[in-house]
This record gives C-alpha cells, structure tokens and sequence, in this order.
C-alpha cells in the first residue's frame, strides 16, 4: 500500500508547499515592485527578501514562460508563512 504524500517539500532545508506537477521555477514578487524567477532548488537565494510567491513552469530550452500556477504563497525571507506549524 503507497504511503499518502505529504502537503510539502522540503528542499534546501525549507518547507515549501508540494509544487504542482510540471513546476520548475519560483516566482517572488516584493511590495515595492520588483520581483524575482528562480528555480525551484534555487529557493535558498530568496533568504531576506520578502514578499509573495507563487509556482510557474517554464520551457527552458525556448527560455519561455508556459504556465503560472494559481497558489500565492506569503514568504517572509526565511519561510512560507503557511507551512509554519504543518507537520503531517
């Protein structure tokens, strides 16, 4: 019997939301602004910046963006807001 998966991911030593499937890159758009599209393993070069996050897949070999997926998250520089006190 296959073990339920849980609602998040740990990947460089924090807790994300589990990405939908086909994600590849993160999304942060900060207050002032600015924003940021990083890969998904790459979410340890968001620490200190804060702001709203959200999923996207993009086609990598076209350098195109395919998709953004509905889910906004709240990132406070260290952490997904949400996923403060989840443990499943």
């Amino acid at each position: 019997m296959p073990f339920k998966k849980k609602s998040y991911k740990i990947i460089s030593n924090v807790k994300l939301p589990r990405p939908p499937r086909g994600a590849t890159h993160i999304i942060l758009k900060c207050g002032d602004g600015r924003g940021a599209m990083v890969g998904i393993k790459d979410i340890d070069t968001l620490f200190g910046t804060m702001g709203k996050i959200h999923y996207a897949q993009m086609n990598l070999s076209k350098r195109k963006l395919i998709k953004e997926f509905d889910d906004v998250y709240t990132w406070d520089g260290v952490q997904v807001e949400e996923m403060v006190g989840v443990e499943e």
